[in-house]
């Protein structure tokens, strides 16, 4: 039997430990200690019937960045009537139209808003490859001007609100009705193996339709990369200035093409001489529907895109904005509701049909480029809930990325919790971070969830790891 001396120590100890149970502080709440300052953080995670679990600056106005995309693809899904089914209505076309007697025709490539067509030497369906062929094939060995026809669509390049300063850049390629390999050209920069030197930069093959102005420098291998690229609208000349250090490889870009009808008409016309066809002319760009000559074309081969489906997926596990906003013109059109700005108006009407007010959601472009873009969390989670409750909200959420297995969610939420169980679209801008949708708690209950942080300073480290430790942290308290 043990001594009451023996037992004094080990009494103690267990006294000593209930204190420390009894005064330690409850773990923070979700957010409540931000680890980058400046930032402005709002969130409402929710029950699907409502039940509101966590709310923080739920009524304020965010830039949602691209989670706007979960507003133009439901607008999809709730009014296109078939997306699983190709449209050949929406295929690349081209046309010949005659001009005068002995005279060579033109040829007029014409674009429908399929974002899928492209030019890659490995392609097997919907190519541009495949309309040069039936050029050869009607018999054609000589033409005069090859004409991109993008006039399906109005001429507007970039959506209401976006920076300048991004129209380098493939994430903001223009948007054209005639659009081949998603309006992007490949560009390699290459460091000199000394400091003091140029960069060595190059296009990628077929790619060299804009001119580049070299104006980079070679930094030492321990300085920092500052490469910048610009181009001016309605230039055709690519500047590309900074450094990048010696001895760290050739590096890959993805440029933004300058015209897209007039560089998919060059395009064409090296298909078309790779296969003997005389072009007399030049390649140009029509925006307007007409035609020069006075007798009607006549269309010699149309191709069939993929089904629009197809788009949306890359719209929402890629991200791509390209896709996005042809997708939300092609909504608009079919509604009849296109305008010069893309048909923004589709998404205001979807988030009336969803009881939300211009105060809770308020959006100017399909893809979230835009920084007038607002949403606030708790009309983001009620669009969330609504679209549950559709006909169409079961296939649009599987349509979503998941949280450590695809997109932009691969390498989010992996050996946590929430590994596998979030279905979420991200956002990125300037500044702007943003990820809504759904999880499933340890509970087993799914939880709608809207989690955006705005303002965060140029030179703060990733808030990306905060906003998920946020979600599973919740997760697993409900």
């Amino acid at each position: 039997m043990m001594s009451l001396r023996a037992f004094r120590p080990l009494l103690t100890a267990a006294l000593i430990g209930l204190t420390a149970c009894a005064t330690q502080p409850p773990p923070p709440a979700p957010l409540e200690q931000t680890q980058v300052a400046g930032v402005r953080w709002g969130a409402v995670v929710s029950t699907l019937d409502g039940q509101e679990v966590f709310a923080l600056r739920w009524d304020e106005r965010f830039t949602p960045a691209s989670n706007t995309k979960i507003f133009t693809t439901a607008a999809a899904f709730a009014y296109l009537s078939d997306l699983e089914t190709p449209n050949p209505a929406a295929g690349t076309s081209v046309w010949l139209s005659t001009r005068g007697e002995g005279e060579a025709p033109d040829l007029i490539l014409m674009g429908a808003g399929d974002a899928g067509l492209t030019d890659s030497p490995d392609c097997v369906t919907n190519c541009l490859h495949q309309l040069a062929d039936a050029v050869v094939a009607a018999g054609i060995t000589r033409v005069a001007d090859v004409i991109g026809d993008d006039s399906a669509l109005p001429a507007d390049p970039w959506g209401q609100g976006w920076s300048w300063n991004n129209f380098s850049w493939y994430y903001a390629a223009p948007i054209s009705a005639l659009t081949v390999n998603e309006n992007t050209l490949g560009l390699q920069v290459t460091p000199a193996p000394e400091a003091g030197f140029p960069a060595t930069v190059s296009w990628l093959p077929g790619d060299d339709l804009l001119i580049l102005q070299n104006d980079t420098v070679t930094g030492y291998p321990k300085d920092e990369a500052t490469l910048r690229m610009m181009r001016v609208p309605g230039s055709d000349v690519l500047r590309l200035t900074g450094s990048l250090p010696a001895g760290t490889g050739t590096r890959a870009y993805a440029v933004a093409v300058g015209e897209p009808a007039h560089a998919a008409a060059q395009r064409f016309i090296r298909l078309l001489a790779e296969r003997g066809v005389v072009v007399e002319g030049i390649a140009r760009a029509q925006h307007e529907a007409g035609f020069d000559a006075g007798a009607m074309p006549v269309e010699l081969a149309r191709l069939t895109p993929a089904p629009l489906i197809d788009s949306v997926r890359r719209i929402l596990v890629n991200s791509q904005n390209l896709h996005a906003e042809l997708l939300l013109r092609r909504i608009a059109a079919a509604r009849g509701a296109l305008t010069g700005e893309g048909g923004p108006e589709i998404l205001a009407a979807l988030a009336a049909e969803a009881g939300l007010t211009r105060t809770e959601i308020e959006l100017f472009d399909g893809s979230g480029m835009s920084s007038y873009n607002r949403v606030t969390p708790r009309g983001m989670v009620a669009f969330l809930r609504w679209a549950e409750t559709q006909p169409w909200g079961e296939a649009w959420r599987a349509a979503l990325p998941v949280g450590g297995a695809d997109g932009t969610l691969a390498r989010r939420f992996k050996g946590t919790s929430l590994e596998g169980k979030v279905y979420a679209k991200t956002g990125s801008l300037h500044g702007v971070n943003a990820l809504s949708g759904y999880m499933t708690a340890k509970s087993g209950r799914v939880l709608v969830f809207a989690i955006f942080a705005n303002d965060r300073p140029a030179e703060a480290p990733s808030i990306i790891a905060e906003m998920d430790a946020a979600l599973v942290q919740i997760a697993e308290e409900n």
